[in-house]
């Protein structure tokens, strides 16, 4: 036998039953009428503004330290790679050698020798002469990696450097030696003659008339060679020196060729080329056509950095900024007695009208409605249950709970349930939860006492997470526990500071008698609550969420069941993106939610084109080892970030990184193919309630 509901408003006798045909609901929305919200964001405005402005310095700073991370990196491991693994480049040299371009060992694999000892020095040189020596190549001296031409070496590591058989300067011509230390530096990002620096750089090599000439390899284009053989051309010196440094296992073949033509020039005594043995640790520095990939690669870096840390650091920061404010500007004030005046029971009886449609929820929709009946508020309160055509047990089940049953005998969408169930409603303020949830014993006098609290509030967002029944579970529920929990205590937080929350969940939101007045429940999309939600956001309705009123629902426990559920939900985003585009495109966070369909497409789109580009370098392992690192420096920055809201819950604190790593892609993965199918207009198939059909 069922037990009695004590309380105020009802004493079980029997159950009501309210049966009512099929009819698709229809109410016109009022837009004409607007709510506003009078007393303004009770939240500093400034919390955004400072929020975003620590987010981009955050980002910035741990952006540009990984970047640099990874480049010393890759750049500062020496042997990975030497000139005796580029066969062409090999021949290159030699023929060079053969027009009688003089050739030097800058250093071994351009480190610093001032902080190395002696026995460093000595291996390192040995090294260089091996691979000189089985290059074909012989070393004339031994340059000092970022040492002016003339410039002062410390007597004892000249010394050091000499013990070993090799001199540390070229042979001396017969000149004056003047020379302007350079004046082609950094010019590999030239792209015209009309570039000022070239005019400048011009017309001083004219007026200093140098006899000796320092170049780096990297810095070699048309732009440079230009600009030597023009000063070349037209100079009266004779036995010019051109030394060209940083000659290494990246420089390619044919500009070696090119530069080696230097020779030819009757003004030229001699040309050097200062050659690196062993390879920087990228192992190359490929490119594809004229497009560097180092230069691709830094783009996809700097994506992922803004399109994924910088949210998140907003976010996190905001949240802080905003919870220090609260607690600072926190203040209660209580009647004599002790009691807080915007309790929901000190204000008189309030009417609250708990509504729950269901559509074949027979194993669910009792522990749904026991939980409302055992709900703490002390005020009045009736329960309406909606069956709307069950093929099930449904309607029966309702029978036996002290609840009004309104019994539709024909499915016509739970957005037609709710607004024939708000018809019937005598409740001052309307819940709506999910015959698939069970509400918290607190859940309706903490929605209650929000609403009295903010007078100004018109609706009230509760939290929903997913129902931890204490057995087995998969990892995709452990996956939506971290989502829905992320969601519930940063995004929706955080929207709920302006008044502005996107979505009222359909498991637990409560809002005043007179919204449902002025807007209706529609079948325009198939995620009628957030169609709700927004069409309240355009008339003004200030939306907040209450983080004490709790609703657990079910989750899809496999990955099929999972992909019905979110392809129906993000396909919704699109709708509702198509319908309220104008007002859409005014709103800070529809934008963010919309730009997350972009910025998962070209995701997907580069993550695919990674494996070719990784390809195209020599030393792939350290390419490899280097993604690694950024994307371990990555979790850490995340589980940094979320990892406090599950502090007290370890199981998913180390379920954080299979998270990152699986459902982030997985989501990325649909959230793209979702996308283009509404771009293309394919749309998809879903199945809401009792039907099937295409949503385009």
């Amino acid at each position: 036998m069922v037990k009695e509901r004590i309380g105020d408003f009802v004493k079980f006798q029997k159950t009501e039953v309210i049966n009512r045909p099929e009819t698709i609901f229809g109410r016109k929305e009022k837009s004409d009428k607007k709510f506003s919200d009078s007393s303004g964001n009770s939240v500093n405005k400034l919390i955004p503004v400072a929020s975003l402005i620590l987010a981009v310095l955050i980002t910035l700073s741990i952006g540009l330290f990984l970047y640099e991370g990874i480049n010393h990196l890759n750049n500062g491991t020496p042997g990975s790679v030497t000139i005796l693994e580029e066969p062409e480049l090999l021949d290159a040299l030699r023929n060079a050698q053969d027009r009688g371009v003089l050739l030097a060992m800058h250093g071994w694999a351009h480190e610093d020798y001032s902080t190395l000892t002696p026995l460093q020095i000595k291996e390192n040189i040995e090294k260089g002469k091996y691979v000189f020596e089985k290059a074909g190549i012989v070393p004339v001296a031994f340059i000092l990696p970022e040492e002016p031409i003339h410039g002062t070496i410390d007597a004892s590591l000249k010394r050091e450097i000499e013990s070993n058989g090799i001199p540390t300067e070229l042979p001396v011509l017969e000149t004056d030696g003047t020379y302007r230390n350079e004046y082609t530096w950094n010019w590999r990002e030239m792209e015209s003659l009309e570039d000022s620096r070239y005019q400048e750089a011009s017309e001083q090599i004219r007026e200093d008339n140098p006899t000796t000439i320092l170049l780096h390899a990297q810095d070699w284009n048309p732009y440079t060679k230009q600009f030597i053989t023009d000063y070349l051309s037209s100079t009266n010196e004779r036995n010019v020196t051109i030394r060209v440094d940083d000659v290494e296992v990246n420089t390619r073949p044919e500009m070696v060729s090119d530069m080696a033509q230097l020779t030819q020039y009757e003004s030229v005594g001699q040309v050097a080329f200062a050659v690196i043995p062993a390879g920087a640790g990228k192992g190359d520095n490929p490119a594809i056509g004229n497009i560097n990939i180092n230069r691709i690669m830094g783009v996809y870096f700097w994506f992922f950095i803004i399109t994924s840390l910088l949210p998140l650091s907003f976010f996190a920061t905001w949240k802080l900024l905003s919870k220090w404010h609260k607690n600072r500007k926190q203040n209660r004030y209580l009647l004599e007695d002790g009691r807080d005046p915007k309790d929901p029971n000190t204000k008189g009886p309030i009417l609250v009208s708990v509504i729950s449609p269901a559509y074949n929820e027979e194993k669910s929709i009792g522990k749904c409605l026991q939980s409302i009946l055992n709900q703490d508020y002390k005020g009045k309160m009736e329960v309406i249950a909606v069956n709307d055509g069950s093929s099930d047990r449904t309607a029966e089940i309702i029978s036996k709970y002290p609840v009004k049953l309104l019994d539709l005998k024909v499915n016509g969408g739970k957005a037609n349930a709710l607004n024939k169930a708000i018809e019937i409603a005598k409740g001052d303020i309307l819940i709506f939860t999910d015959s698939d949830s069970y509400m918290a014993p607190n859940a309706v006098s903490s929605l209650v006492k929000c609403l009295n609290e903010n007078e100004e509030a018109q609706m009230v967002a509760g939290n929903v997470f997913i129902h931890d029944n204490r057995g087995k579970k998969g990892i995709m529920k452990y996956f939506q526990m971290i989502e829905y929990r992320t969601e519930q205590e940063i995004i929706r937080h955080l929207q709920g500071l302006s008044g502005s929350i996107l979505v009222c969940p359909g498991p637990l939101t409560a809002v005043r008698r007179k919204v449902c007045d002025v807007i209706s429940f529609s079948n325009e999309t198939i995620v009628e609550d957030a169609d709700f939600t927004i069409k309240a956001l355009k008339n003004s309705i200030k939306i907040i969420q209450e983080p004490e009123a709790i609703v657990y629902t079910d989750a899809p426990e496999t990955v099929k069941g999972w992909y019905k559920q979110r392809k129906r939900w993000w396909y919704g985003n699109l709708q509702l993106w198509r319908l309220h585009k104008k007002w859409a495109m005014k709103n800070p966070w529809m934008i963010f939610n919309y730009s997350g369909y972009i910025t998962g497409i070209c995701s997907i789109i580069l993550i695919m084109s990674i494996p070719y580009l990784i390809l195209q370098y020599d030393n792939i392992p350290m390419i490899l080892m280097s993604g690694i690192l950024c994307l371990a420096f990555s979790i850490m920055l995340y589980i940094i970030y979320i990892g406090p809201l599950f502090a007290t819950d370890k199981r998913l604190l180390l379920m954080l990184i299979p998270y990152v790593l699986i459902y982030a892609t997985i989501k990325v993965v649909v959230i793209s193919s979702l996308f283009l199918c509404y771009l293309t207009g394919k749309g998809v198939k879903v199945k809401f309630g009792a039907k099937s059909f295409v949503v385009r």
